[in-house]
């Protein structure tokens, strides 16, 4: 059964402004997100307060008025006398990932306001989607960098050595396959414009 088109097209622009305002919302959260996240590293006076993944661990924790034993693998660890280079590079990690969050979903909308407006395949379409890819892989290669910068600052202040390295390429790994898949429709729109310029050149 073939779907009406002028119903088509109106569900198209409801997803698209809804893809808009979700963006909006997404970037005011990133941006509170971010305060919260530098505020809260140095909530106690004189140190700075962190999490960390860590080798396993088995410690005694109470429960409901008993105890038990737990496996830890990471902690919020509370640290004087750390490096102003730790500290600062614990600082960029947070507004390196958070800038390249907001700067991917600034550009999707800008993309979905365009597609609003009937520009689908077209050359800025394509620069602004590979934008997108790059602000992802960017903004998560670079708090990975400055996040391991930052504790192994953290670890050397307490006489240790920070290894927790694959922990934090792992939790970057979703912002990996978003750059992907952002990556693939920057091929997507490429060929359409491609295909579109040599239809005109028919007509």
């Amino acid at each position: 059964m073939t779907r009406d088109p002028q119903v088509q097209a109106k569900r198209d622009r409801a997803d698209l402004m809804t893809a808009v305002v979700v963006a909006a919302l997404a970037v005011a959260a990133l941006v509170y997100d971010s305060v919260a996240r530098i505020s809260a590293l140095f909530a106690t006076p004189g140190a700075i307060t962190v999490a960390a993944p860590f080798d396993a661990q088995t410690v005694t924790v109470d429960v409901g008025g008993g105890s038990t034993t737990a496996m830890i693998t990471s902690g919020t660890l509370v640290v004087e006398d750390v490096s102003v280079i730790s500290v600062v590079s614990l600082v960029a990690a947070i507004v390196t990932g958070s800038a390249g969050l907001i700067a991917a979903a600034v550009l999707a909308s800008a993309v979905c306001r365009r597609l609003l407006r009937g520009h689908i395949f077209d050359r800025i379409n394509v620069i602004l989607t590979f934008w997108v890819s790059l602000s992802l892989l960017i903004g998560s290669l670079g708090a990975v960098w400055f996040q391991n910068m930052g504790l192994n600052g953290v670890l050397a202040a307490t006489g240790g050595e920070f290894d927790g390295q694959a922990e934090l390429m792992l939790q970057a790994v979703p912002f990996f396959v978003a750059a992907m898949a952002a990556g693939v429709l920057v091929i997507v729109f490429r060929r359409g414009a491609e295909l579109q310029r040599d239809a005109e050149g028919l007509v």
